[in-house]
């Protein structure tokens, strides 16, 4: 593994510009759990009242590789939420391992990794790792799959927000209905249809 925390610094920066969208802080200092797993070089953390996401190094991108990490990153992000838990009045926290490859995985593995990442025991699982000139989404220093990380995958806004409702244009047909609705009610209205279901008034 990579020990230099320098080449997670995209990874990290990546996951950091979602987080702060959903409410997650980096937390400046990683907690000690207080077991014999130390967490290695590029280790991050972000926080929120709600969740905990964690940025977990990983060896390589074979299986007996992720699954050691998985297990090492499980443990030791174990005993951080249980202790969020115990210190939160909320109760619950939800988990999220990140784990970040340092290659895309091997494909023989790719199917066991799969099934990890299906697994919910104590948190949910993501995989992340550097983009190549092979993906199809390929962009220098960007990291595949950071954006379906569970509870940072959440679609841009497609309108800007405003802070006054607004009332949607209708046309003719629509805004008859509507004229219809508020003056004769809904069953008014029904029963008007029925009558005459090709006619208005």
């Amino acid at each position: 593994m990579n020990e230099n925390s320098a080449f997670w610094t995209a990874a990290r920066e990546q996951l950091n510009e979602l987080c702060v969208k959903v409410g997650l802080d980096r937390t400046p200092d990683l907690p000690s759990p207080g077991i014999a797993i130390s967490a290695p070089a590029g280790t991050t953390l972000w926080s929120s009242s709600y969740a905990l996401v964690l940025l977990w190094p990983c060896r390589g991108g074979d299986y007996v590789s992720v699954e050691q990490a998985a297990a090492q990153g499980q443990a030791w992000f174990d005993e951080v939420l249980v202790r969020k838990e115990r210190s939160s009045p909320g109760g619950l926290i939800d988990g999220y391992l990140v784990l970040a490859l340092p290659q895309a995985p091997e494909e023989d593995a790719r199917e066991k990794i799969r099934r990890l990442e299906l697994s919910s025991q104590v948190c949910r699982k993501h995989m992340i790792w550097p983009s190549t000139p092979a993906d199809h989404s390929h962009e220098p220093g960007l990291w595949q799959r950071v954006a379906d990380i569970t509870v940072l995958g959440l679609p841009e806004a497609s309108a800007p927000l405003i802070s006054e409702l607004a009332w949607p244009e209708l046309d003719s047909e629509a805004q008859a209905l509507w004229t219809e609705l508020s003056t004769l009610g809904v069953n008014g209205t029904v029963l008007l249809h029925e009558r005459a279901p090709n006619a208005r008034n």
